[in-house]
């Protein structure tokens, strides 16, 4: 398996890359056309792909941290993470700010401190809606890594680390049916953050169940395991937001988790193949630094074609919305996100098999 110089796996930013825009693409037709059910159901899936994802590629960082055991290594853990994901964030923060004229305002604040939906939420206007998973993604970085060292000194060495997991995905799962308000389900239950932290645990645990495992015979049977989840994963986001059905929204965690374990494990599968193809290898890591830019700015993306171009075709503006935000996230993480990571503190990644099966996430 070969990988770029910033140490990436093709074929899963290839993975991340097709999330971002199954997430940015849809919202085009969400908040411009009608007859919206399927894009709603890909983005919601897609961003579930994104949790997963990012607990998988930052597992080996985080077991490293664990294997130190000290406060020092997490820490540079944590400033590498934050040197990745704030200072883009920041910038797409205002500005949209600025677009909405909320700059600044005790929203932009919670925004800003990615605790608008720590336990509910608490914006008045939530005017940047994909912000939500960024602050589970943010608070992961901090809860889970600290209380792995936490509990370092019990159990056994090997074990531990699945334990704990799954003692985090049970416990949130309990908080989550338990406190979680049914009735107003996707912004105070499916989209705060201690309702859905254990949506990227699911990513570290499939790390250590996958860790020794021989990919390579897993493609097949991934695969139809993956078609078969998506679309259970539709009917479940389709009953939700036609029918409100409480079963659906008690089993979608649970069946966005294996939607998104699926996903990583086939183009995880798949890597030796992408690799032989020099094309689909550069495309794959062109989507994959493109991705967090994409996310980040693509709301701006339609905002500024909704309000300028609202006079022309709906094709049109869907062209022009789509290649300005690719066009916009090249460039912004060629100059921009790129210096960023070259300057940030090194890590040393896991050895050992863990070391072999996933390098250090560079995206």
């Amino acid at each position: 398996m070969r990988s770029d110089p910033l140490n990436r796996v093709a074929s899963l930013d290839l993975l991340r890359g097709l999330a971002a825009l199954s997430v940015a693409v849809p919202h085009f037709f969400i908040y411009t056309a009608d007859g919206t059910g399927i894009a709603e159901s890909v983005s919601v899936l897609a961003v579930e792909i994104f949790f997963v994802l990012s607990g998988f590629v930052l597992a080996p960082q985080i077991l490293f941290c664990v294997e130190r055991g000290n406060s020092t290594t997490l820490l540079r853990f944590l400033v590498r993470r934050w040197m990745r994901t704030v200072p883009p964030y920041v910038v797409a923060l205002i500005v949209i700010s600025v677009l909405f004229q909320q700059m600044p305002s005790s929203d932009f604040w919670r925004y800003l401190f990615y605790v608008q939906n720590l336990w509910r939420q608490s914006n008045a206007n939530d005017y940047y809606t994909v912000a939500w998973s960024l602050s589970i993604e943010e608070w992961f970085y901090v809860c889970f890594p600290a209380l792995l060292l936490l509990i370092r000194t019990f159990g056994p060495r090997v074990a531990r680390p699945v334990a704990t997991a799954v003692v985090v995905i049970v416990a949130v799962s309990i908080l989550r049916v338990a406190c979680g308000d049914i009735g107003n389900w996707g912004p105070e239950v499916r989209r705060v953050v201690v309702f859905r932290i254990d949506s990227i645990v699911y990513g570290f645990l499939l790390f250590l169940l996958l860790q020794r495992f021989n990919f390579r015979r897993a493609g097949v049977a991934s695969f139809v395991l993956l078609v078969l989840s998506s679309i259970v994963g539709f009917k479940t986001t389709t009953l939700i937001s036609d029918a409100g059905s409480p079963a659906a929204k008690l089993a979608f965690p649970f069946i966005a988790a294996a939607f998104g374990m699926l996903a990583v494990t086939f183009f995880r599968a798949v890597s030796p193949a992408i690799d032989r193809f020099t094309a689909v290898r550069a495309l794959s890591f062109f989507l994959g630094r493109i991705s967090y830019s994409v996310y980040l700015f693509h709301m701006h993306a339609l905002y500024l074609v909704r309000e300028g171009l609202s006079g022309m075709s709906m094709p049109l503006q869907f062209a022009i919305y789509v290649a300005s935000t690719v066009v916009f996230a090249w460039l912004f993480f060629h100059f921009f996100e790129r210096p960023i990571l070259a300057s940030r503190p090194h890590l040393k990644p896991h050895a050992g098999p863990v070391r072999r099966a996933m390098p250090q996430r560079g995206g």
